[in-house]
């Protein structure tokens, strides 16, 4: 077994995990006491209005939220209000199961700095306050028992710049917020003997760079997650390793902290460890792997990677205004997905809770619908690998939106346009329209493309059965029936055809 050091060549020599390569679609709960407020992501910061360092994108979410919070307190005050008291991972995670996910990642700490188990370095945990119990151990428990692979996520790297606003002044009252708050203040309280110097960051100029101690807690609270709960994937909210250079906080000095963990982490997890970052060189891809976040990419990587995305917001939302994403079909989540593994990629798809633990009808549609389609057209996804081409057909990508600069989005695509995968020396073309005159032109397969040296032996519609086909120059001419057998995209498995 490879004794990694912390140093980049050493993690290099660091391998993916065959279970992921295989596995190509996830379910992600990112949930927890922001979940309260049902007004999506960003709350915990944007419920204190707009603030001198507020970045200016923000300016729309931040008031509405401080309009919808009122005068009721601070982050630290939703905490309490975060009950779960439906919560059942089990129903979840056999629900989960049930829609085609072959792994499971649950949320460990937000930006808002509230760890979702006992931590035994940080009071501000959902055993303490709110809840009462280990969310994460309930989760670890539920995914381990139903066979799926567990994962871990961590975004709390963010708190210096997300919670900096506690330090304002509500601007209807001139009246300072909780940012300032001392142990002592909470005498008499709710949170009698907690300390908010421990949850919100020490007050600094905006831009500052944060200490090395910060760096320090940061990483002595995911090793004790990591040790105790032994995930198989641990999901890292920033560009590089946190703190580190290029990370969205660097600390000063930076930090190279991420590297010993990332030793210690491959050198204890029994399935080898996997740890995502956003912005991977890459010759560093086996080391940490590629995560996108909305972020569709255009062409197969040479590594495994993984796309994430949402039903809607990241956090549960009543609202659908043009500030929110808007929720997800079934046939968008399929195009995704065929999408992203035809391109070597895993599509990791959260699935907002409710502050009680449940789920709402939405989601229960949308994970029916793909479980219905992987059901019948899952043998092309599973364990498949990319083709000598991705994809064929007109419809791009399109341009990016937002500050976030996301690409995603609900695509017309046109029977023109097909996604690859193979396993073994099967091939498989995924339509991503169903043809009016019923016929598949799959030009990639036309002699004149040269990507192939022959005709198939057989092409089989999933769901239906074998269908006519003939080739020719420009195109493969697939014959297929009155009506098609699967919803939101097609899937023709052909065989015997050499490359």
């Amino acid at each position: 077994m490879t004794r990694f050091q912390p140093d980049w060549a050493s993690l290099r020599a660091h391998r993916i995990p065959q279970w992921f390569s295989e596995a190509k679609f996830g379910i992600w709960s990112h949930w927890g006491p922001q979940s309260v407020a049902r007004s999506g992501d960003w709350y915990a910061r944007h419920l204190y209005g707009m603030q001198p360092w507020s970045e200016p994108w923000e300016r729309g979410r931040a008031d509405r939220q401080h309009a919808h919070f009122g005068n009721a307190g601070g982050a630290k005050d939703l905490f309490p209000r975060w009950r779960a008291e439906r919560f059942d991972p089990e129903e979840l995670i056999d629900l989960y199961a049930a829609s085609g996910a072959r792994y499971f990642v649950a949320l460990a700490t937000h930006c808002d700095n509230f760890d979702l188990w006992h931590s035994r370095l940080h009071d501000w945990n959902a055993a303490r306050i709110g809840p009462g119990r280990d969310i994460v151990a309930a989760w670890q428990r539920a995914a381990r028992a139903a066979g799926l692979p567990f994962g871990l996520s961590f975004h709390q790297n963010w708190t210096w710049r997300w919670l900096d606003v506690a330090h304002g002044t509500n601007p209807a009252t001139g009246r300072p917020y909780d940012g300032a708050l001392t142990k002592r203040d909470g005498i008499g309280t709710w949170w009698e003997g907690l300390d908010p110097a421990d949850l919100y960051p020490e007050r600094h100029e905006p831009g500052a760079k944060p200490p090395a101690r910060v760096a320090e807690h940061f990483y002595a609270r995911v090793r004790e997650a990591l040790d105790r709960y032994r995930p198989d994937l641990v999901y890292l909210d920033d560009g590089r390793m946190p703190f580190d250079e290029g990370s969205v906080v660097e600390s000063a000095p930076v930090s190279t902290a991420g590297l010993d963990l990332l030793a210690h982490y491959y050198n204890t997890c029994p399935t080898g460890g996997l740890v995502t970052i956003k912005d991977v060189p890459d010759g560093d891809r086996t080391a940490v792997v590629l995560d996108s976040e909305r972020r569709q990419l255009d062409t197969a990587q040479a590594h495994p990677w993984q796309f994430d995305t949402s039903d809607g917001e990241w956090f549960d939302c009543a609202d659908d205004g043009p500030l929110f994403h808007p929720r997800k079909s079934a046939q968008q989540i399929v195009h995704t997905l065929i999408d992203v593994v035809s391109k070597n990629g895993c599509l990791l798809l959260n699935v907002p809770q409710l502050a009680d633990g449940t789920i709402d009808d939405h989601a229960r549609d949308l994970l029916a619908g793909v479980g219905a389609w992987l059901r019948v057209c899952g043998e092309g996804v599973y364990g498949t690998t990319p083709w000598l081409r991705a994809a064929e057909g007109a419809t791009g990508l399109g341009g990016t939106k937002g500050y976030e600069g996301y690409n995603e989005a609900d695509r017309a695509y046109r029977p023109s346009d097909i996604r690859f995968t193979t396993r073994g020396g099967t091939l498989y073309a995924t339509l991503l329209a169903w043809p009016e005159d019923r016929t598949a032109a799959i030009t990639s397969l036309g002699t004149a493309a040269g990507l192939v040296k022959g005709p198939p032996a057989a092409v089989e519609l999933l769901g239906h059965g074998p269908v006519p086909w003939r080739p020719s120059d420009r195109a493969l001419h697939v014959d297929l029936p009155p009506e098609p057998p699967t919803r939101a995209a097609y899937m023709l498995k052909i065989t015997g055809v050499p490359w």
